[in-house]
């Protein structure tokens, strides 16, 4: 009896220490700009390695748009597919109230290392048209419109943890990080967050200004597939001389804030 008091400790001992997930959260940076979080519930020294990932955010329908997605993980980028309130109801599901954004990121490679409860980041966007009202959320796997969409709006991590076999560790959506309420913010906040940085010339060729009363921590340049093109710690300028001609995301941060603005270079 005893030994077999001893398999089953041993049985409950391992499945416990097998749990490996990740939780998926929304962030708020500031104004109208957000980022998608995985946090997981393990430890990695390194060899943890990131697939593909999806999930979908669900917005008042209309005219918000999710603009600028900017990827976290060097190298990797993010597709985001709108699926309107009319084509959704067109297809039977959800009541014409919401519009689905559903990001993806492809298969890839990007190894990460983290602790418990560490907040791993995804990708940062925009949501334009500054809305006033209304909830962003996570749209659930068990919603009626992710089950009548048949799979394809639905949230999965898809990783490889110590080199074994990649796999969904995608366990939820982390607690008080499913959603936000655009009633808590104005539009005089959101004018106030973008009057703090001025960037100067733009369009430009050679150098970008930057004046902020604010402190600026770093300066990331992103072109528009979300790929980053450059990184500069110089509060007060960086040199674009050596990229191509064409739109450019510039984010700047200043502490834990960050705004992005586009940059046109000739």
């Amino acid at each position: 009896m005893k030994n077999l008091y001893l398999i089953l400790s041993l049985i409950f001992i391992s499945s416990g220490t097998l749990a490996q997930n990740y939780e998926l959260g929304l962030i708020h940076n500031s104004g109208y700009n957000f980022k998608i979080v995985a946090i997981p519930d393990f430890d990695s020294a390194g060899n943890t390695d990131i697939s593909d990932i999806g999930f979908a955010l669900m917005l008042p329908a209309g005219t918000d748009d999710v603009t600028g997605q900017i990827s976290a993980l060097p190298g990797r980028i993010w597709n985001v597919s709108e699926f309107d309130a009319a084509f959704l109801t067109g297809e039977g599901l959800g009541d014409g109230t919401l519009d689905a954004f559903q990001f993806n990121m492809p298969a890839g490679q990007s190894l990460v290392a983290h602790t418990t409860g560490q907040m791993i980041d995804l990708v940062s966007f925009d949501v334009s048209n500054m809305p006033m009202t209304g909830v962003m959320s996570f749209l659930l796997n068990n919603d009626p419109i992710a089950m009548g969409a048949g799979g394809v709006l639905d949230s999965f991590y898809n990783s490889n943890i110590d080199a074994t076999t990649t796999q969904d560790y995608f366990s939820g959506i982390a607690p008080g990080l499913d959603s936000f309420n655009f009633d808590t913010l104005s539009v005089e906040q959101f004018e106030e967050l973008n009057a703090q940085v001025k960037i100067f010339p733009n369009p430009t060729s050679d150098y970008i200004n930057i004046s902020s009363n604010t402190v600026v921590n770093k300066i990331e340049m992103f072109d528009l597939s979300g790929k980053s093109v450059l990184i500069s710690f110089e509060a007060d300028s960086v040199s674009v001389n050596l990229l191509h001609s064409g739109v450019y995301l510039l984010k700047i941060h200043s502490g834990e804030k960050s705004v992005i603005k586009k940059v046109i270079i000739q």
